[in-house]
């Protein structure tokens, strides 16, 4: 996770294991489920494939509160249990889930690994000192968090005032980011 800061403003921008892992499952099982925001598949793709025992439909039933959970560690950045982890709470109350995590976790972790993104520098503080010249002051205080994700497409939604989903191919494109960013920031200015 990379950070960008002053003392009154922090932006984090980075990836999300636990997200990241929640889309290869979405994925890999062809989890015909909702993700708010309405995410596009992964990109590279990935094949189909259902292991022995992993119940579909009673995964696509527990996915909607999972992805919350995701969501909100992916937002908070606490240093606790991943909402991704078997033995956790969050899959501790989703047995479908908990059983598609144990038997495509590896296989979740490796194509993260092969996909990591390149960083691609946000122009943050840049943007920052451009919000603060056309307001004639500094910022206020604010933090902001941006999740990338392997994604299809162009991809910038924002979960809450604070948080911001973004995709690889969004982020990697400054045309683009850096409006979106200055937009962001602007409201929390």
């Amino acid at each position: 996770m990379g950070f960008a800061s002053r003392e009154s403003w922090q932006v984090s921008h980075g990836t999300s294991q636990a997200v990241n892992t929640a889309l290869f499952l979405r994925d890999t099982l062809a989890l015909s489920v909702d993700t708010v925001p309405e995410l596009p598949g992964l990109d590279p793709s990935v094949p189909v494939v259902v292991p022995p025992g992993v119940d579909r439909a009673a995964a696509a039933e527990e996915w909607l509160g999972w992805w919350a959970d995701v969501l909100d560690h992916a937002r908070a950045e606490l240093p606790s249990t991943t909402p991704d982890d078997p033995s956790g709470p969050s899959l501790r109350v989703r047995p479908a889930l908990r059983g598609a995590v144990l038997a495509l976790g590896k296989a979740a972790d490796d194509y993260d690994h092969r996909n990591a993104p390149s960083r691609n520098a946000l122009p943050i503080g840049e943007v920052v000192r451009g919000v603060e010249h056309r307001l004639g002051r500094y910022v206020r205080p604010f933090r902001l968090v941006i999740t990338e994700v392997p994604v299809q497409g162009l991809v910038w939604e924002r979960m809450t005032d604070t948080h911001v989903i973004a995709s690889q191919r969004f982020l990697s494109d400054p045309t683009l980011s850096a409006p979106a960013l200055r937009s962001t920031i602007e409201t929390l200015a």
